[in-house]
């Protein structure tokens, strides 16, 4: 792996442990502050109000689930000619997938009040784990 493969692999897992992190402080501060609980809840009654909550979630995880069977099937091609790398960033792909369908189908702004900025980190995170594994397909071949 070359050292602008590597550079960008490492800061794309940084930006993706951030995003997660950000997520978690998010869920931690609506609980902690009661304005950002208020802001919360505000942000939930409007977005309720104007967007299609249930649609827009089933059709982020088929696009995401989508999106993956595609990266799978172009890696399942060429596994042999691929790095080890990347068959740890297609595993970690489909957990990321299947983690955040699930978090989605489970959970609603009743149960977890950030659940809105909760779902549309982890949805940011898993898409861009994807992108990373379709780069890792295309990149990372064994010489």
């Amino acid at each position: 792996m070359g050292t602008a493969k590597k550079i960008f692999y490492v800061l794309v897992t940084i930006v993706e442990a951030l995003m997660l992190v950000g997520a978690y402080l998010v869920n931690y501060f609506t609980h902690a502050k009661m304005g950002m609980l208020r802001h919360v809840v505000h942000k939930n009654y409007i977005w309720e109000q104007e967007y299609p909550i249930q649609t827009i979630k089933y059709v982020s995880i088929l696009a995401l689930f989508i999106l993956m069977i595609i990266v799978l099937v172009m890696y399942f091609k060429k596994k042999n000619m691929l790095k080890k790398i990347v068959t740890t960033m297609s595993i970690t792909m489909v957990l990321f997938v299947i983690a955040f369908a699930i978090f989605v189908l489970m959970y609603s702004s009743e149960e977890i009040r950030a659940f809105y900025y909760m779902s549309a980190i982890f949805g940011a995170v898993t898409l861009i784990q994807i992108i990373k594994t379709f780069i890792g397909v295309i990149w990372y071949k064994i010489k």
